[in-house]
């Protein structure tokens, strides 16, 4: 009896390896072979699942960006905004989700690197812009559910900033932690009242 190969559980297994390869090694700097040696197979076998480097970065691009709509629709579908004192405790309670990793370790951690070589590439650039365009309708989607339509683009687009920004400061290790409970009260004295 032939075996039965799960392919995609091995292309995330090589996705896998190649995010940790990018924890120890600049992306530049990370080879097929580095990724394939991290995955536990040839370099011959990880060409069956991905044809090159840029491949496999825009194959991880589409990983973080289902990960990251999958977290936020998940916790805006389980928490409801009547649960909140007010709005800002609902976005806090949110923001303090993300910046808190509560979702273990699948956290995408090469979005640095990535994102760095958006400026030398076109087509990670291109797939980039989509996947914030995702993004920015999978949270005006949820905000407007729980705002309903006096929010929009804007404000999506705002969530979106925070999001990326937090999950980039902690991969950077220069998040301090202090304001995680607090992320959008942090703007309240910036505000007009």
């Amino acid at each position: 009896m032939p075996l039965i190969v799960d392919k995609e559980k091995v292309r995330m297994d090589i996705l896998m390896a190649f995010e940790k390869c990018m924890k120890e090694t600049p992306i530049m700097n990370v080879s097929l072979r580095d990724i394939a040696r991290e995955a536990g197979m040839s370099h011959a076998n990880l060409l069956n699942y991905f044809n090159s480097k840029d491949d496999l970065v825009l194959s991880y691009i589409m990983y973080v960006r289902d990960f990251v709509s999958q977290i936020c629709i998940g916790w805006f579908e389980t928490h409801s905004r009547k649960r909140y004192k007010s709005n800002i405790n609902y976005l806090n309670a949110f923001m303090s989700y993300v910046a808190e990793n509560n979702f273990g370790d699948k956290r995408p951690s090469a979005l640095t690197q990535i994102y760095v070589l958006t400026r030398y590439n076109p087509e990670i650039a291109a797939v980039v812009k989509e996947e914030f365009a995702d993004w920015r309708k999978v949270m005006e989607d949820a905000l407007i559910k729980v705002y309903g339509d006096k929010v929009g683009k804007k404000e999506a687009e705002a969530m979106v900033l925070l999001i990326v920004g937090t999950l980039i400061a902690n991969y950077c290790d220069v998040h301090t932690g202090r304001i995680s409970s607090s992320i959008v009260s942090s703007f309240e004295n910036l505000l007009d009242s």
